[in-house]
């Protein structure tokens, strides 16, 4: 790219000529250590999330409907009774109906809506019916039969 370029890198603290077939060679060396360490931060962030995700822990977002967000600092989610007893009914609808599509039937006619929340700007989202797809999810995720 700097050749391409006709441009060369100066380093403030190192000396190198990337003009010079050394000087490339240990820009390319440094820059596989960075890419190398970007790669392993990655990785432990992304173990340290599933593990705190194995022990219960909410990482953040919005909580999902029968849950409120956690008052304290072991970050484990609050069971809302009355959005509780909603996600219930949906499960026994669901295996009583055999479809997701006649769930979200049964769910609009009850005028059953997704959670409702207010973000931090103040916009008001969720408070809608159901989609196929948010059935689905909610279904599938393994938070609601723990």
């Amino acid at each position: 790219m700097f050749d391409a370029a006709e441009c060369s890198f100066v380093s403030a603290t190192q000396s190198f000529n990337i003009t010079r077939s050394m000087g490339k060679l240990m820009l390319n060396v440094l820059l596989s250590f960075v890419q190398f360490e970007r790669e392993v931060t990655g990785d432990r962030i992304r173990d340290k999330i599933a593990a705190s995700k194995a022990k219960g822990m909410w990482m953040g977002g919005n909580p999902p409907l029968g849950h409120d967000k956690p008052d304290d600092v072991k970050r484990i989610l609050r069971v809302k009774e009355a959005e509780a007893k909603i996600v219930r009914e949906m499960f026994v609808q669901y295996l009583e109906l055999g479809s997701v599509h006649a769930l979200q039937r049964n769910l609009a006619d009850r005028r059953i809506c997704s959670k409702r929340w207010i973000t931090e700007k103040g916009k008001i989202m969720g408070g809608k019916p159901f989609s196929r797809r948010a059935l689905f999810h909610l279904l599938r995720n393994r938070l609601y039969p723990g």
